[in-house]
């Protein structure tokens, strides 16, 4: 006869499992009515406001103090990224990654569209070469499309040697033809540099028992006159804001089809934090 659990433990175990859904009815629930009821320029301004306020990035904070990852010293320091030039910056937060950069000798271009972005220029004041401009990855396809806009006057004066989206940054670029005209304006500005960029990446599609309440939720939405509908792969964090979940190497392959790149290499590693480099073709 089989061993059975302790009443105790069985119940514990139990109330972990309605714990677990719950949390998941409430994470499901919001990320489905959130992404309804708001446009992309409201997603955009509140998430700034949130990562505005994230003092951690900011110099002094825990999360600046950490410096480069692991996966990050080891991208820059091997081929094909240059060991010293201009790089291009964006999504520069409070200054994690520019600092060590400029440590390194590079000259940097950094823009950040939230107030952190105050916090970056103060680290750099002893590195003269390196600029900080308050600025969003539409800002960037606006210089290299139209010349026009806060970036135009930093990025289209001279070359760059390497160009990096800040950790997780290329995941607030929503939709698949923002981040085709995000990568063909990066390939416009910086034509012979790799490109760095990281992202989370969502394990298993969502078919899951609860994820059948989500058409029911768009559906009601719809009804109700809401001016979006969530994608799959969407979310809200109460901490990060709205962001896009970079499902598969497939859908990055997409992104960079017809801008110009190919995946030198793709690294899904969740030990390393999921990253690829990109070459111009």
């Amino acid at each position: 006869m089989p061993q059975r659990l302790p009443l105790l433990i069985r119940t514990a175990l139990a109330a972990e499992r309605i714990r677990r859904t719950v949390e998941h009815l409430h994470a499901l629930f919001w990320d489905e009515v959130l992404w309804a009821w708001t446009r992309p320029p409201q997603r955009e301004a509140i998430n700034q406001i949130i990562w505005g306020r994230r003092t951690g990035y900011l110099p002094g904070g825990f999360t600046f103090g950490t410096g480069l990852s692991d996966w990050e010293r080891r991208a820059i320091t091997e081929p094909p990224f240059p060991k010293s030039g201009r790089i291009l910056l964006g999504g520069a937060g409070g200054g994690r990654e520019l600092v060590p950069l400029c440590r390194r000798g590079f000259d940097v271009v950094a823009f950040e569209p939230s107030e952190l972005c105050e916090g970056a220029r103060q680290a750099i004041t002893s590195f003269p070469n390196s600029t900080v401009v308050r600025a969003s990855y539409r800002d960037l396809v606006t210089a290299a499309q139209e010349h026009t806009g806060p970036l135009a006057p930093h990025v289209l004066d001279a070359p760059f040697d390497a160009v990096l989206f800040g950790w997780q940054s290329f995941d607030y670029v929503f939709a698949q033809s923002d981040r085709h005209d995000l990568l063909c304006a990066t390939r416009t500005i910086a034509p012979k540099a790799p490109l760095l960029l990281s992202f989370w990446m969502v394990q298993g599609a969502e078919n899951g028992k609860l994820d059948r309440l989500r058409p029911p939720i768009r559906q009601i939405c719809k009804l109700l006159g809401s001016p979006s509908v969530r994608c799959p792969g969407e979310v809200f964090w109460p901490w990060a804001g709205f962001m896009r979940h970079l499902v598969s190497q497939n859908e990055l392959e997409a992104a960079a089809n017809g801008s110009g790149y190919r995946i030198l290499y793709f690294r899904p590693s969740l030990a390393s934090y999921p990253h690829a480099m990109l070459m111009p073709q």
